[in-house]
């Protein structure tokens, strides 16, 4: 009888520890994609300032050639 808790309870063991890494790859997964997703949203706003600092050269240099 004590053979069958200690087995049971070596199964439960490891089931938790299986589990507990499980878990731990699928939050390494989702961080994973949250950098993925901050660094294309950071890539989308630099493109958009690098467009905008473009865009106010070249009214600049505009204005400076009709004067």
């Amino acid at each position: 009888m004590k053979k069958i808790v200690k087995l049971a309870a070596f199964l439960y063991a490891v089931k938790a520890l299986f589990d507990l890494f499980n878990e731990n790859s699928t939050i390494k997964s989702q961080i994973d994609r949250l950098k993925e997703e901050i660094t294309k949203l950071e890539m989308v706003d630099i493109d958009k300032k690098i467009k905008d600092f473009q865009n106010k050269i070249n009214g600049f240099r505009d204005n400076i050639q009709d004067s």
